[in-house]
């Protein structure tokens, strides 16, 4: 684990999941018109052990009277957790851990199906470059993620023309921090957020590892894919190569 990265937690294998979780930084550093991506992969492994136990950062455990913040829209629309999504396109293959990242350059699938919101939502939207975060309300990485990507955008961070999306994915009501719509309700999450019941949408972008980040530019095209905590920094650096593209 690096002192800017924290390795992330790999989905469990009663989940007929991958076993194997790696943890890619994206950066970029700018001089007038050049754009350069330095990439860091770091291997690491989940312990689902230690996931039953996990707590969010903001102790959003559940509780009978809901989330103490002010938004409750995912809450009040009491989506299913099994509400499936639809996959259109060719599935992505799951990333691997030797720096070669095999869908780079790929469309991504367009995925559709019902937000947590209880609205129709289908991503990403055309001609629009985006950050596809999948989440797991179970993983203590994505309770550490949510607030940092929360307040990066509250401040500014994601940049005009650039869309960010969630999805709600292997939703398990055994495990801690269920449901996700009260916790992403308490967190303040902002952005539209696909259920992804069957995990048909996380099978489809080759999902390794939770949280799990997907960039693709205008032309819906990947341009970087990875897993683990980011922080603010790295994530303007992920949203300002998405909005340039690959080049």
């Amino acid at each position: 684990m690096s002192a800017s990265t924290r390795r992330a937690t790999r989905p469990s294998p009663g989940q007929g999941r991958p076993d194997r979780a790696v943890a890619v930084v994206a950066a970029v550093v700018v001089a007038v018109v050049v754009v350069a991506l330095v990439a860091a992969l770091i291997a690491g492994s989940g312990d689902d052990d230690g996931v039953d136990t996990a707590t969010s950062p903001r102790d959003t455990a559940p509780s009978d009277e809901g989330p103490s913040d002010e938004g409750t829209r995912f809450t009040d629309a009491a989506v299913p957790d099994d509400t499936p999504a639809t996959v259109d396109g060719e599935p992505l293959p799951p990333l691997t851990d030797d720096g070669d990242d095999p869908a780079i350059g790929r469309p991504m699938p367009t995925l559709s199906g019902t937000g947590l919101d209880g609205r129709p939502l289908t991503l990403p939207a055309a001609g629009r470059p985006a950050i596809v975060v999948f989440l797991a309300h179970w993983c203590p990485h994505c309770q550490a993620e949510v607030p940092v990507i929360q307040d990066w955008v509250d401040s500014g961070g994601l940049p005009d023309g650039v869309d960010l999306f969630g999805v709600s994915t292997a939703v398990d009501p055994r495990r801690p921090n269920h449901p996700p719509a009260r916790w992403l309700d308490a967190e303040g999450w902002t952005s539209p957020v696909l259920v992804d019941g069957d995990q048909a949408a996380a099978q489809a972008v080759g999902l390794t590892a939770y949280p799990f980040f997907v960039a693709v530019d205008a032309d819906g095209e990947v341009v970087a894919r990875g897993s683990g905590e980011l922080s603010a920094a790295q994530l303007t650096a992920l949203a300002e190569m998405t909005a340039g593209g690959a080049s």
